[in-house]
C-alpha cells in the first residue's frame, strides 16, 4: 500500500561458531587404541637415611651432604671441647705456678722468723726485764709478733696441702670415671668384674695402688688389659688333639688263576690219557 513503509527483509548472515582449545583433562581416561603412558613413581627419586636417629627420605645426593655437615659439626665440637680442655689445662697449669710461688715465698718468710725466734731461745725473760724492763718489753712483743706469724704461716701451708690433696683426689677419680667409660664402649665384654680383674693382675706383677692412682688412663688401662690377656693366652694349654684315625690298607684281592688249556687228547703220553678217559668216564 501506498504510504506504507513495506518491512524490508534482511539477511542475516549465518554465526560461525568459534572453536575453543579446550586443555587436556590430565584425568581423562585414554581414548581407544591411545597407550598409556606410564608415571614417574616419584620414590626413585629418593634415598633412605639416618638423621638423628630417625630414619628419614630425600632427594638422593642429599644424604652425602647431610652426613658430610654431621661430621663436620661433630669434627668442630670436637675441636671445640678439645680447646676448652687445654685452655682449662693451662688455667690450672698457672694456678698451680702461682700457687707454688706464694708458698715457697711463704715457706722462706717461715724460715727466716723461725731463725729470728731461735735467737730468743736463751734468754732469761725475768732476768732482761729487771735489768733492761722497756728493752725486755720491746723484745717480748717482737717475739710474739714473730711467734704470730709463724702460727698463721704454718695454718696457711697446711689448707693448701689440703687443698691439694683433695684436688688429687679429684683428679683421680676423674682419671677412673673416664677409663672405665672408655673401656665400657672400646673393650668387648668388659664388665667390673673385668676391671677388678686387670688390677689384681697389674699388683700381681708388683704394681701398687699408689702406681696405679698415679698412672692409671685409657691408655694405660688398654695395655694392662691387652697384657694380661695376651698372657692367658701363652699360659693356656692347648687342648689335646684327637688321634686321627687308622686307615686300614685296602685288601688286594688276587684274580683267580686261569684254569689251564685242556690238552688234545693226542698230544697227551699214557698217562695222562688213562687219567683224562677215567675222568671222563667217571671212574
Amino acid at each position: 500500500m501506498a504510504g506504507e513503509d513495506e518491512p524490508i527483509a534482511e539477511a542475516e548472515a549465518p554465526i560461525e561458531a568459534v572453536e575453543h582449545d579446550e586443555p587436556t583433562d590430565p584425568g581423562a581416561l585414554p581414548l581407544e587404541g591411545e597407550e598409556i603412558a606410564e608415571l614417574p613413581n616419584p620414590d626413585d627419586d629418593l634415598e633412605e637415611f639416618d638423621w638423628n636417629g630417625q630414619k628419614i627420605k630425600g632427594p638422593k645426593g642429599l644424604k652425602d651432604g647431610v652426613l658430610m655437615q654431621a661430621d663436620y659439626t661433630r669434627k668442630t665440637q670436637e675441636v671445640a671441647a678439645t680447646r676448652k680442655e687445654l685452655e682449662d689445662r693451662a688455667q690450672q697449669l698457672n694456678q698451680q705456678f702461682q700457687a707454688s710461688n706464694d708458698e715457697l715465698m711463704a715457706r722462706g718468710h717461715l724460715t727466716v722468723l723461725k731463725s729470728q725466734m731461735a735467737e730468743y731461745a736463751n734468754v732469761n725473760w725475768n732476768q732482761l726485764s729487771a735489768d733492761d724492763p722497756i728493752g725486755a718489753q720491746q723484745h717480748w712483743m717482737r717475739y710474739q709478733t714473730m711467734k704470730d706469724q709463724v702460727a698463721a704461716i704454718d695454718n696457711d701451708l697446711s689448707e693448701r696441702q689440703n687443698q691439694r690433696s683433695q684436688q688429687a683426689q679429684q683428679e683421680t677419680a676423674k682419671r677412673f670415671e673416664q677409663t672405665q667409660e672408655w673401656a665400657k664402649s672400646n673393650l668387648k665384654g668388659w664388665s667390673p668384674e673385668t676391671d677388678s680383674q686387670v688390677v689384681e693382675w697389674a699388683k700381681s706383677k708388683g704394681a701398687t695402688n699408689q702406681n696405679l692412682l698415679d698412672a692409671m688412663s685409657p691408655m694405660v688401662y688398654e695395655m694392662l688389659y691387652l697384657a694380661r690377656l695376651g698372657e692367658q693366652a701363652l699360659t693356656k694349654k692347648p687342648a689335646a688333639l684327637k688321634p686321627a684315625p687308622i686307615v686300614e690298607p685296602l685288601k688286594v684281592v688276587a684274580a683267580k688263576a686261569n684254569p689251564p688249556a685242556r690238552k688234545n687228547l693226542a698230544d697227551m703220553d699214557m698217562d695222562e690219557y688213562v687219567a683224562a678217559r677215567r675222568k671222563q668216564q667217571g671212574r
